[in-house]
């Protein structure tokens, strides 16, 4: 049976770690800026749905932040802001010391993302600023990375989406750790994701993966998609079909989103509170080893926990799926 791994849980662990902070951090009367946009009139149905996701990202943030007695300036531009007006607003922000943070929701109408560049690095507390920034990664990423840091002992991790924002990042830190990474992102064959034992996807695609691409042997699968429907809902980048198979998936949403949150409450407590505060670290659960697995379904016939339509498919023959990321400059929209 495939075991929710709930971010939700762990943001609220971390909040109440975190709580007797507030009593340094609220008298002092520090500010957090969160800037999102909105879509215009004639946006395409696309843009407005991550402008939607944007805005669900930027309202969990505002919680977050105002939990540890910041005071969070959510400031909602429109899509046509000018890119005077916008730059006025960074530069507002990085002459302001009471604001201690800055976070640009992402993305940014396309002609606007290179004055995100004017941004203080010592206030880029979620890596917006690649090389220039402070972080090594973005808050999602470094979220995922401490999921997978929970199962990864031996591990081959695939990563879908490898190429965006989200995904390099991703990538970065598992690299840091010795992780060995199989990077997969448009124009690669998504079927060799089949045979690690751990996926990440980080391509912002609904329903992206099947069961030609997820298997029970799965130690995790890390679903960090976030894709608004027009009925309301919300789909990750795992098939439903799919998400019963692997033996631990972080539910979409509930899942990465408030661990992303939970980073950026480490982050912004570091900055301005605790030079010294430790890392949180994602709780371990069980799990077999794809040898284990590969046995298990020798003695069975199948592969445990399936039924015979989610029998596991021989790793050769798979048609390939490909994929291009959309998480090219995500803010990280919540999960």
């Amino acid at each position: 049976m495939t075991r929710q791994l709930s971010g939700r849980d762990l943001l609220r662990s971390v909040r109440e770690d975190l709580a007797d902070y507030r009593a340094r951090i609220e008298p002092a009367k520090l500010r957090v800026a969160v800037i999102r946009f909105l879509p215009t009139d004639t946006d395409p149905p696309e843009w407005a749905q991550r402008m939607q996701a944007s805005r669900v990202s930027a309202e969990q943030k505002v919680r977050a932040f105002t939990h540890l007695g910041f005071a969070v300036d959510h400031v909602v531009l429109p899509g046509t802001v000018s890119a005077a007006e916008f730059a006025a607003r960074i530069d507002a922000c990085n002459a302001d010391p009471a604001i201690r943070a800055v976070i640009v929701q992402f993305p940014p109408p396309a002609r606007l993302t290179a004055l995100v560049q004017r941004l203080d690095p010592a206030k880029d507390i979620d890596g917006l600023l690649g090389d220039r920034s402070l972080q090594r990664a973005c808050a999602t990423a470094d979220g995922i990375s401490r999921i997978v840091a929970a199962f990864d002992s031996g591990a081959i991790v695939a990563v879908v989406g490898a190429r965006g924002f989200v995904g390099s990042g991703v990538v970065r830190l598992l690299e840091d750790r010795g992780t060995t990474v199989v990077p997969l992102d448009q124009g690669d064959d998504l079927s060799r994701a089949a045979r690690a034992d751990i996926v990440v996807s980080t391509a912002g695609s609904a329903h992206l993966l099947t069961p030609e691409h997820i298997r029970p042997h799965h130690r995790a699968v890390v679903d960090s998609g976030f894709s608004p429907q027009a009925d309301g809902s919300v789909a990750g980048d795992i098939h439903p079909s799919a998400a019963g198979l692997p033996q631990n998936i972080t539910p979409v949403p509930g899942g990465v989103g408030p661990v992303e949150m939970a980073v950026l409450m480490e982050r912004i407590v570091r900055q301005v509170a605790d030079s010294d505060l430790q890392s949180w670290v994602f709780p371990k659960f069980p799990y077999v080893t794809q040898r284990t697995s590969a046995a298990r379904m020798r003695s069975t016939g199948r592969a445990p926990g399936t039924s015979s339509k989610h029998q596991a498919a021989p790793d050769h023959g798979a048609a390939p799926r490909h994929t291009q990321s959309t998480d090219k400059k995500r803010g990280g929209p919540a999960r």
